[in-house]
C-alpha cells in the first residue's frame, strides 16, 4: 500500500486553506424530523440505556423510534401509526427531485465555505444517489437520480472542494439491533463477507464516480484486510484528497453478549476521560482528526476538523428551539481559533425533505455571508 497520504504533517494547499466547510445530512429522516432535547448535552453520544431514548440527532429517528416509552417512539405512533421506518422512502423519493442544489452552492459560496461534504448514506441504510450495487436485503433502496453528482458539480463550478460521507459501520438494513448502550452501538454491526463486500463497492463506486476531494467515513469500518487498498485506490484517483479518522473497529472476539457490561463500563470510563482531557486514542488510517460538537483540540501537529449541526442536530428536526442554533458570530470565533492550530469548522445544514433549507440555517448562512470570516 502506499501510505505517504496517511497521517501526512503537510496537506495539499486547497485543505491548508480550508478553514470553513459544510455538512449536509438529507435523508429519510428529514422526512419525519424529529429528536427531543438532550439529556446530557449538545450532541453528546450517551451511553446510558434510558438517555440512548432521547437521542438528540434527528438522523437516528430509525432508531429512536424503536423505544416505545420513548419520545420519539410516541412521535411516530401519534402521526405514523405502526409505520415502519422503510416507509418514508416512497414520500422522500417523490419529495427529493424538487431539490435545488444550484441555490444550496450559491447560499454556501456566499457563506465563505472553502468545501462542502454530503451524506451519501446514513446509519439507515438508504443511499442517496442512483447507485448500481443494489442492497440485497432492500433493493432499490435509494434514489433514483444523481443527486451526489449534480450536487458535486454545483460545488466544484462555484471553486469549492467537493467530499462525501459514508456510513462505513452501520447500515441497519444489514443488521440492528436497537442501539441502547456503548456496546450495542460499536459491537452490533454487521461483519459478513455480503457486507463487507457491500461498502467496499459503493466506497469504490463513490471514488470512481465522483473522485471526492474527502473520504469521510463514519463510526468505523468493518474488519477487512483490502481496506489498505481501498486508500491506494483513493490516493491514485485523487492525490491531493484527504481521508478522516474514523475507519475503526473492535476485534471479533469483543462481539460477544456475554461481554458487554464490561465493554459498557469501559465505554462509560472513556467517556468520563474524554470529557475530562479531551484526548481520544489515535487511530490507525487517517489524514485528518474528527471532533463533534466539541472544540477543545490536544493532538497537534495533527490536522483536526470540528464538525456539529446549527442547532443540537445534524439532521433537520422541526421539534428544535431557537435557543438551540449556533448564531454567525459564534461560528467566526469558532473558525479563528481552530485556524491557527490546522483546525476546520465543518458546519451542518440539515435541510427538510423537500431541499429546501429551514428559515434558522438559512440566517446563520446569510449572516455569514454579510461579511468575511
Amino acid at each position: 500500500m502506499n501510505e505517504v497520504n496517511i497521517h501526512r504533517r503537510h496537506a495539499p494547499a486547497w485543505f491548508e486553506a480550508a478553514d470553513f466547510g459544510i455538512f449536509i445530512h438529507w435523508g429519510l429522516y428529514s422526512v419525519p424530523a424529529f429528536a427531543p432535547k438532550p439529556v446530557t448535552g449538545p450532541g453528546k453520544h450517551p451511553t446510558l440505556y434510558e438517555v440512548w431514548k432521547h437521542q438528540p440527532y434527528a438522523e437516528w429517528y430509525a432508531n429512536s423510534m424503536l423505544f416505545p416509552t420513548g419520545p420519539t417512539g410516541q412521535y411516530h405512533r401519534e402521526h405514523y401509526g405502526n409505520a415502519p421506518y422503510e416507509d418514508f422512502a416512497q414520500t422522500f423519493k417523490a419529495s427529493a427531485r424538487q431539490v435545488d442544489v444550484d441555490a444550496w452552492a450559491d447560499a454556501f459560496a456566499a457563506a465563505h465555505a472553502k468545501y462542502v461534504v454530503v451524506v451519501t448514506k446514513h446509519h439507515d441504510g438508504f443511499v442517496m444517489y442512483d447507485t448500481a450495487v443494489e442492497n440485497p436485503h432492500r433493493p432499490g433502496y435509494h434514489l433514483g437520480f444523481d443527486f451526489v453528482g449534480a450536487l458535486a458539480k454545483a460545488v466544484r463550478a462555484r471553486g469549492m472542494r467537493f467530499g462525501v460521507y459514508y456510513s462505513s459501520l452501520l447500515d441497519w438494513t444489514f443488521a440492528h439491533q436497537r442501539i441502547q448502550s456503548a456496546a450495542t452501538f460499536l459491537l452490533t454491526s454487521d461483519h459478513s463477507k455480503a457486507y463487507r463486500d457491500y461498502v467496499w463497492a459503493q466506497w469504490h463506486e463513490l471514488i470512481d464516480r465522483y473522485h471526492p476531494d474527502i473520504l469521510w467515513s463514519d463510526i468505523g469500518y468493518p474488519q477487512d484486510p483490502r481496506l489498505p487498498q481501498l486508500f491506494a485506490d483513493y490516493y491514485q484517483a485523487v492525490p491531493d484528497g484527504m481521508v478522516n479518522d474514523r475507519w475503526g473497529d473492535y476485534p471479533a472476539w469483543m462481539r460477544h453478549k456475554a461481554l458487554y457490561p464490561l465493554f459498557n463500563l469501559g465505554g462509560a470510563f472513556v467517556n468520563w476521560r474524554q470529557e475530562k482531557t479531551h484526548k481520544t486514542a489515535a487511530p490507525q488510517f487517517y489524514d485528518y482528526r474528527t471532533l463533534e460538537y466539541h472544540t477543545v483540540w490536544t493532538g497537534a501537529p495533527d490536522y483536526y476538523e470540528i464538525t456539529r449541526g446549527m442547532d443540537l442536530s445534524f439532521g433537520y428536526n422541526r421539534a428544535a428551539r431557537p435557543s438551540d442554533f449556533i448564531a454567525a458570530k459564534q461560528v467566526r470565533q469558532m473558525i479563528a481559533a481552530a485556524r491557527p492550530q490546522r483546525g476546520r469548522l465543518l458546519l451542518n445544514v440539515g435541510p427538510k425533505a423537500d431541499g429546501s433549507l429551514p428559515a434558522p440555517q438559512a440566517k446563520v448562512l446569510r449572516d455569514l455571508a454579510s461579511k468575511a470570516l
